[in-house]
């Protein structure tokens, strides 16, 4: 199995300088609960807020209507790392756009200065994406 991972710099989704983290399956082969990806892609997130000390946004993709499952395999995996307790993580569930649920979360660490800032402004995002389309 072959992964790219991505970091992109968005600004504009909580008018706070964020990074949206992406995980491609390259094959686009079903990946299996693989332990060793889920210790990767831990890794990989580790290293992230060592070098950055950012905003971690995870949005799944949802062009195969697989995200559910993505988005529920992802927090398994973020639920059993060993320091989990430094960050924190709040979950975007079911909302709908165009009829598509879409799932997402943000992880920051707990010592980030502007952390309530951080958390009120995705709650504000939440909210926002949770009303209905006029």
């Amino acid at each position: 199995m072959k992964y790219g991972i991505s970091f992109e710099l968005n600004e504009g989704m909580m008018n706070y300088p964020a990074y949206v983290f992406g995980i491609l399956n390259k094959n686009g082969q079903p990946s299996p609960n693989d332990r060793k990806l889920r210790d990767t892609i831990l890794a990989i997130i580790e290293e992230f807020f060592r070098a950055n000390g950012g905003v971690l946004l995870y949005i799944c993709a949802t062009g195969d209507g697989m995200q559910k499952y993505r988005f529920h395999l992802f927090l398994r995996w973020f639920n059993t790392y060993e320091h989990r307790d430094l960050y924190e993580i709040r979950t975007l569930e079911d909302v709908m756009d165009d009829n598509t649920p879409n799932y997402g979360a943000i992880i920051v660490e707990k010592t980030h200065p502007d952390l309530e800032l951080i958390l009120a402004r995705f709650d504000d995002l939440a909210a926002f994406l949770k009303k209905p389309i006029e």
